[in-house]
């Protein structure tokens, strides 16, 4: 845990990281969801790459946002989230 106060700006600018992943993973669901009816084999391929890169792009949310709870000193929200990771052996999908 940080235990030197962060900037607004830094707060600002730790929170729009987390916030610019969760956009690009939303944009890869919305592109799952889109070929989740697909049949010929490029379009099951483009979902399998999509899907792969959502389950990437939401390990390091996941991480992102711990790091980020925990700078900002919210340390047991911190603590869920990396339980979550670890229990879910997030880090394995980067």
């Amino acid at each position: 845990m940080s235990t030197t106060p962060l900037t607004d700006e830094e707060i600002v600018r730790a929170v729009r990281a987390v916030a610019a992943l969760e956009e690009q993973r939303e944009a890869l669901a919305a592109r799952v969801e889109a070929l989740r009816t697909a049949t010929s084999p490029e379009d099951l391929a483009e979902r399998d790459r999509a899907g792969a890169a959502m389950t990437s792009v939401t390990a390091a949310v996941l991480l992102e946002s711990a790091d980020t709870l925990d700078r900002l000193g919210l340390t047991t929200a911190a603590q869920a989230v990396r339980h979550l990771v670890d229990e879910e052996d997030v880090a394995s999908d980067l």
